[in-house]
């Protein structure tokens, strides 16, 4: 191995920004769609030497139309057929809750956070992996994600001006649900918390800030304050450009933020303005740089993102920006593991 994992504390002091030298590193093993078909048994060696500073659990999430597990109910939609649904997103994902005349419906029928079973894996890979590291409890999609999920996205823009009421009763619910996941991962003895919202698109955000004021802010300083009251952190992976949400977020106490996407947001700025006051996960560029540039030039990258966001206190975590894909160079990869474990 390169070098050994840092320990919980040294995690916590880069997060805190409490005085850390080291930065650690997290889903930089993130390997998107086609590359383990590409390379097989071959990356796994390539990454073996590299280490992973923190521990990683995913609890079993409810599923969108259907039930990932034997409990029919444990899932968002409350029709027994989406069949003839409208679509939506990249998946082609069913709109769970069509009509508004159907909220009570789609609320009495409400997964429960206390599912039975959902908790098993973490559990057991928890006893197994995590050893003496930092442990993240982590699940996808927090409250824009859930919403769009639930309404598809066309018609949620509608909704920030014509149903912000709806919105936030199902705000409330999904707030109320995830505070008893955060309840799980917290009596298991992890020290964060990581999920995600996309709330950039490539030039600003999915909502006006206005928006974001009036139905996420409240949802989200609630949330994180209850995470903090666990004794844990909140990192939030949210693609895009987010400047315009930053001082939302550091005002609702987010701890980190993942993953400032090259393209979108200025970094050099984005560390003036908000460094400081919130640490970065910083993602290096999955979708030009790493398939398409060179390992010299993949190694530039991951010096600049540490000497941009790194400082004596911490406030530095070095990531990729989102899922590896299978077009980019093998070489590419283990440039950028290397560089980020120095």
């Amino acid at each position: 191995m390169i070098r050994k994992p840092l320990s919980r504390d040294e995690v916590i002091s880069a997060v805190e920004r409490t005085g850390c030298d080291k930065v650690p590193v997290l889903f930089h093993k993130w390997w998107g769609e086609g590359l383990e078909e590409r390379y097989g048994q071959k990356l796994e060696e390539m990454a073996a030497p590299f280490p992973d500073d923190i521990f990683t659990a995913w609890y079993e999430e409810p599923g969108a139309e259907t039930s990932p597990n034997g409990n029919p109910h444990y899932r968002l939609g409350y029709r027994d057929d989406y069949a003839d649904a409208e679509r939506h997103s990249i998946g082609q994902a069913a709109v769970l809750l069509p009509d508004w005349s159907e909220l009570d419906l789609f609320l009495a029928d409400f997964p429960d956070p206390n599912e039975p079973g959902t908790f098993d894996a973490v559990k057991e890979y928890t006893e197994k992996y995590a050893g003496g590291r930092y442990k993240l409890g982590c699940w996808w999609r927090l409250f824009h994600e859930r919403l769009w999920t639930i309404r598809g996205m066309e018609n949620l823009m509608l909704d920030y001006y014509d149903a912000m009421d709806e919105l936030k009763l199902i705000g409330r619910r999904i707030l109320d649900f995830d505070k008893v996941i955060v309840d799980r991962f917290a009596a298991l003895g992890f020290d964060g918390i990581f999920t995600s919202d996309d709330l950039g698109h490539q030039t600003g955000p999915m909502m006006s800030p206005a928006v974001f004021e009036e139905l996420y802010y409240p949802l989200y300083e609630e949330f994180i304050s209850y995470v903090h009251q666990k004794g844990m952190h909140v990192f939030l992976h949210s693609c895009g450009d987010n400047t315009l949400l930053m001082e939302y977020l550091i005002s609702a106490g987010l701890d980190v933020f993942h993953p400032v996407q090259k393209g979108c947001m200025d970094m050099e700025e984005t560390a003036r303005r908000f460094g400081g006051r919130i640490s970065f996960l910083a993602g290096m560029d999955v979708q030009n740089l790493l398939p398409n540039g060179t390992p010299e030039q993949v190694r530039e990258e991951v010096r600049f993102l540490k000497r941009t966001f790194h400082t004596e206190k911490g406030g530095l975590l070095l990531a990729a920006g989102n899922g590896i894909l299978g077009d980019t160079p093998i070489e590419n990869i283990e440039a950028m593991l290397d560089e980020m474990c120095r």
